[in-house]
């Protein structure tokens, strides 16, 4: 016998053991209607008009338990799993710094509170607050004198302007009045212009919450979580220096490391189920929003940015995640259970059910395999019914009736 067929004969009996035993497979075998492999008591064969078509009658059927499945076109969509891990969203990250230079008086939080927007964190002994509190002042304080000269000189005006009617004055003198009463507006301009100065700069540096002059707080601009504190009791601290961070983990971002073909597969609005080894319900529902141009040149990976709400705050910043995503091929196909294809030394297979009783095996080009379905692009048609469970045993009948055919 030639090499090629005693490679085939062996095949063909470790498949019949695998089916559970060769009395099994004798029964399912020569079961009454098998054409294509029925052997006769004699030991002689009935001719197969095709080798690639299978009968198999009801009991036979049975005892392997055939199911079926149906061969259907849709859209072709890749899962990938690949690791991620949480992150805070940038946008919503707030890096504080004091608004001036000063010693650290008093802190109101710790790392893990939560924190409305407004909220004081902390409170500095400020000199830089106390020099604009007395500019303010000061500057106030000449706006009063520069308003009196003006008033003043508003009267002189007016009084000249009477005496001018009646022959007691010159002309030249309420002239020279009405010269002083405009500088005396522009005075009142100049000083007003200070207040508001110092005013910004005090309302700038100034507690929020009517403390102490010279004592300047520390507030949030957002709602959220103080992640971290870098200042204590005590210190001088100045502008140049983060003193807290907080973050709002409301809605976070998930960094996904795409590898290989992944990276070439995954677009921009691509759906994602995150989850999470925190507890039972630790699935949540993300969208891709971005891909990263470059490659991290540590692990080779580009990572895809997803965002998720997160409303409980389940998700912690630097948690690791599994993300499951559905990556859009943009394109349709003919798909089949996967369960309907065998593998054989020619290349994977099908069985399509012509007829109640009547399978036709058929060779298959595949495209996407995935856990539960794979893509045909040739072999199988939309519509066309495939043999899934039972399937390896009417490859093990195939090899069967090759063996008799070559004995």
């Amino acid at each position: 016998m030639p090499k090629s067929k005693t490679a085939l004969v062996a095949s063909a009996l470790a498949v019949g053991l695998a089916l559970g035993g060769w009395a099994l497979w004798t029964s399912v075998a020569t079961a009454p209607g098998h054409a294509a492999a029925q052997t006769e008591k004699s030991g002689s064969e009935k001719p197969a008009t095709d080798p690639d078509v299978l009968h198999v009658d009801a009991h036979a059927r049975a005892q392997l338990g055939l199911r079926e499945g149906r061969a259907a076109t849709k859209e072709i969509v890749k899962s990938i799993e690949v690791p991620g891990t949480v992150a805070f969203d940038d946008r919503k990250v707030a890096h504080i710094k004091p608004r001036t230079k000063g010693r650290v008086l008093s802190l109101a939080v710790r790392p893990g509170d939560v924190v409305e927007r407004g909220a004081v964190l902390a409170v500095l002994d400020a000199a830089g607050v106390l020099d604009a509190y007395n500019g303010l002042q000061a500057a106030r304080a000449s706006l009063g004198e520069a308003k009196a000269s003006r008033d003043a000189a508003a009267i002189a005006v007016t009084r000249a302007a009477a005496l001018l009617k009646i022959g007691g004055v010159a002309r030249a003198e309420l002239e020279r009045r009405q010269v002083e009463a405009a500088k005396a507006q522009a005075a009142v301009e100049s000083a007003q212009a200070q207040v508001d100065l110092y005013a910004a700069q005090y309302g700038r540096l100034a507690p929020a919450h009517e403390l102490t002059p010279g004592t300047s707080e520390i507030v949030t601009p957002i709602r959220g979580v103080v992640v971290s504190q870098s200042i204590t009791l005590g210190e001088v601290i100045d502008t140049s220096q983060d003193a807290f961070t907080v973050a709002d983990p409301s809605k976070m971002l998930v960094l996904a490391s795409l590898f290989g073909f992944d990276v070439d597969a995954v677009k921009t609005g691509d759906r994602a189920v995150i989850s999470a080894a925190i507890g039972r319900d630790a699935r949540f529902d993300a969208h891709v929003v971005s891909i990263s141009a470059a490659l991290d040149p540590l692990t080779n990976a580009v990572a895809a940015r997803l965002e998720v709400e997160n409303p409980r705050g389940t998700l912690k910043a630097n948690m690791f995640v599994t993300v499951a995503i559905e990556a859009d091929l943009g394109r349709r196909g003919v798909t089949i259970p996967a369960a309907a294809v065998q593998i054989t030394e020619q290349g994977p297979i099908a069985f399509v059910q012509t007829s109640d009783d009547t399978f036709q095996k058929r060779a298959l080009t595949l495209g996407l395999q995935q856990k539960d379905w794979v893509e045909v692009k040739k072999g199988i048609a939309d519509g066309d019914t495939v043999v899934t469970d039972g399937s390896f045993g009417l490859k093990a009948m195939l090899l069967r009736s090759l063996l008799g055919s070559t004995d």
